[in-house]
């Protein structure tokens, strides 16, 4: 996982795949902050290759959110307004799915462990985090009470990660 904002972008950007820079680089050219909500393709056929999820949503209570994991696609998760808190942990063999969706959707759902020690990162606006398919994540939850967030939701084909 990356994590990291704005202010730090050009700085750090040659540390990072250069798919996930030109993912930053797309929201901020492309103006997606103030698009409306809805996908928007960035590279390759239809979006294949790169395109963007604008969201509106409401933050919710943690418990409320499954865990999910992708293994196609790696997110950039962008916080544009808002505020919400972000939790995470790594794949492991005993991570429970409840719900796959890999084939169609490129998404499964977990089991909520108590046992699984997650960290959680607040995001505000401005600052970006990047859900690799090792990262199991659950987006969108609120830090003391629910947020009317807006996000854009990149997602980066694993064809463009690979050296």
């Amino acid at each position: 996982m990356i994590i990291s904002d704005l202010k730090h972008f050009e700085q750090e950007r040659h540390l990072w795949p250069a798919a996930i820079g030109r993912g930053i680089d797309y929201i901020l050219n492309r103006n997606l902050g103030e698009a409306e909500a809805g996908r928007y393709d960035l590279e390759g056929d239809n979006g294949h290759l790169m395109f963007a999820n604008v969201q509106e949503v409401v933050t919710r209570p943690a418990e409320e959110q499954l865990p999910e994991s992708h293994v196609v696609y790696t997110d950039i998760q962008f916080l544009v307004s808002g505020e919400e808190k972000l939790c995470f942990y790594k794949v492991h063999p005993d991570a429970k799915i409840i719900d796959n969706k890999f084939d169609t959707h490129d998404v499964a759902f977990y089991e909520t462990d108590p046992a699984q020690l997650e960290t959680g990162i607040l995001l505000t606006p401005g600052m970006f985090a990047v859900c690799f398919p090792s990262d199991i994540h659950r987006p969108n939850c609120l830090i003391t009470e629910a947020s009317a967030n807006k996000k854009i939701v990149v997602k980066v084909h694993k064809d463009l990660l690979q050296l």
